[in-house]
């Protein structure tokens, strides 16, 4: 008899490791930890995500596209275009090329000879976040904080344009599913 309880408690036990064994197996390993270079990839992210989507929205009628909010505004073509030259800024700094003023001016007055086209703006933002992401995921640079807050901005004159003109932006729309 004692070898008989001897033996249900080895084979408790011997259930009881495989079971822990196993629920520690199928466990998801723990996130690697928050530092500053993963916040500003992440939200260097995000935010121009948020911005194409924008863009490709074709719930903001093309028909809008020129619309500004006041006369000595940016339209709301004008605010993608600005939001992709600097994608292209800040990927030239994080190449470690200096930032040139007369260059801005000069890439303002090159701009206003291109078609204003949804596409055109879309195409080219892509082409700019192609560069840029894999650029800020190898060199998450403190200065990108300046470019994050300016970036940012135009995010949300972007979203005060659709909710001006009677447009739920894509980030608030509820789900299709709801």
């Amino acid at each position: 008899m004692p070898h008989r309880s001897l033996l249900v408690l080895l084979v408790a036990a011997i259930a009881t490791l495989n079971v822990l064994t196993w629920a520690a197996q199928r466990q998801t390993p723990a996130p690697p930890p928050l530092t500053y270079e993963r916040v500003i990839t992440s939200i260097w992210k995000d935010l121009h995500d948020k911005i194409l989507v924008m863009a490709k929205d074709t719930m903001f009628p093309d028909d809008k596209l020129g619309w500004k909010p006041h006369p000595d505004s940016r339209s709301v073509l004008e605010e993608f275009r600005h939001v992709t030259i600097g994608l292209e800024f800040s990927s030239a700094q994080l190449r470690g090329e200096k930032f040139d003023r007369a260059a801005v001016v000069a890439r303002r007055m090159a701009d206003t000879g291109k078609p204003k086209t949804r596409a055109s703006v879309v195409s080219e933002m892509e082409a700019a976040i192609a560069i840029s992401y894999p650029l800020v995921e190898k060199s998450p640079n403190p200065r990108l904080i300046g470019w994050i807050e300016d970036q940012a901005e135009h995010y949300g004159k972007l979203v005060s344009n659709y909710r001006a003109v009677g447009i739920v932006p894509p980030i608030s729309r509820k789900p299709a599913s709801q």
